[in-house]
């Protein structure tokens, strides 16, 4: 089985007990689902799971959960459909269902972020580097920081 840039980082989500996304929007009342989960390299900050939910209301829940060994800390908040459509109208703008991971990125030195979405049976992720990225890479990570910036708050380890 091949080794994917993802999947060590997909543990980061794993082991804060956060279901997979692609199972997430088989649950009843979530439409689609986006998340952003970065692993720092150097433990500067805790590492992080960003997870936005969308039912048939139009508005959004986004909930940002920290890896704090021994303390639950994590923040919930909401999210309007008109930023919600502004995200996806973003996605769209730089084919995010279209992107392979970004290349060259090494699997350590470097902090990762793992960029999910899934709607109904459709999956997709893409795994990149904020200090590396170039073109698309680059412009989604400009739109997640606009989008979602509570997603990206740092807190201290």
């Amino acid at each position: 089985m091949e080794l994917r840039r993802a999947d060590p980082i997909r543990l980061v989500a794993l082991r804060l007990s956060q279901d997979e996304l692609r199972n997430l929007t088989r649950q009843p009342g979530v439409n689609e689902a986006f998340r952003v989960t970065i692993q720092y390299h150097d433990g500067r900050h805790p590492n992080q799971v960003a997870t936005l939910t969308r039912g048939h209301s139009g508005d959004g829940v986004l909930r940002v959960i920290y890896d704090k060994p021994n303390k639950n800390v994590h923040f919930t908040y909401p999210v309007s459909a008109d930023r919600y459509r502004a995200l996806l109208s973003g996605l769209r703008r730089v084919k995010f269902d279209l992107l392979d991971d970004q290349p060259d990125v090494p699997f350590f030195g470097v902090d990762l972020w793992l960029v999910e979405r899934a709607s109904g049976s459709f999956y997709h992720d893409v795994v990149l580097s904020p200090e590396s990225a170039r073109g698309f890479y680059r412009e989604l990570i400009l739109i997640i920081r606009e989008q979602m910036k509570e997603a990206l708050r740092e807190i201290v380890s």
